[in-house]
């Protein structure tokens, strides 16, 4: 659930004056992001809603992207290589182009749904964190989108370093009044908090990421897919 709002409307406003497509999001993060369990199969026609029956309006909106590429969303990826030509995809970008803003080039989003932190906590220093995501959110509404940030799974073999992590994330989306989805504290009841054995990935789901039913919300990934669509809504 969103933390707070913020000033969401004036950003979309400010988006739709600038010419995005409001039925257009951008997915921006590492692994836990570029997953085909995640949104992705919400646009196909299999979809159960389960409880949530109006999260189908939802995706209706977003339903042309759920499933696209994202060119800011990549295995490994941390917030400096978000930020760095060296990472963007040359058949894509144009030259000099970071992924971030290859990304939003191509896309035109109204939204684009930011979690980072898995891989930084192992890479990048907290300070370094910090600044990177604040120049992510600074683009993100540079662009017109709507920077929808997330809080990320823990990593039960760092778990203190994980909170540092998050609370910088919880601190920039307050300073920047922006959404934010606490999916930590989401995850908390779940089995492992939602973690696969290793400890850093979310659950798969039992069926299908589509799949809002109560079984399968005790899985890591679909409970990220129905407090996205949540936030989305």
């Amino acid at each position: 659930i969103p933390l707070s709002f913020g000033q969401a409307a004036a950003l979309a406003a400010r988006g739709r004056a600038l010419g995005v497509d409001p039925g257009a999001l951008s997915k921006v993060g590492d692994c836990l992001t570029d997953n085909p369990h995640f949104l992705s199969p919400f646009a196909q026609p299999a979809a159960n809603f389960g409880a949530y029956p109006n999260l189908g309006a939802v995706v209706e909106v977003f339903r042309a992207s759920l499933d696209a590429t994202s060119h800011a969303a990549l295995d490994g990826l941390v917030t400096s290589a978000v930020l760095d030509p060296t990472f963007a995809n040359p058949f894509v970008c144009q030259p000099g182009e970071t992924p971030l803003r290859c990304e939003y080039r191509i896309r035109r989003p109204s939204v684009a749904i930011i979690m980072f932190g898995a891989q930084d906590l192992l890479f990048t220093p907290p300070d370094v964190f910090n600044r990177n995501l604040r120049q992510i959110v600074h683009e993100t509404i540079a662009a017109g989108a709507i920077p929808l940030l997330s809080t990320f799974p823990g990593h039960t073999g760092q778990w203190e370093r994980a909170i540092q992590y998050n609370q910088i994330v919880v601190r920039v989306a307050l300073d920047y009044r922006v959404p934010l989805i606490n999916l930590w504290r989401a995850l908390e009841p779940l089995p492992n908090h939602g973690l696969t054995e290793d400890g850093r990935h979310l659950t798969p789901p039992l069926t299908h990421g589509a799949d809002l039913t109560p079984a399968n919300l005790q899985r890591g990934l679909p409970l990220r897919n129905l407090i996205t669509l949540q936030a989305l809504d």
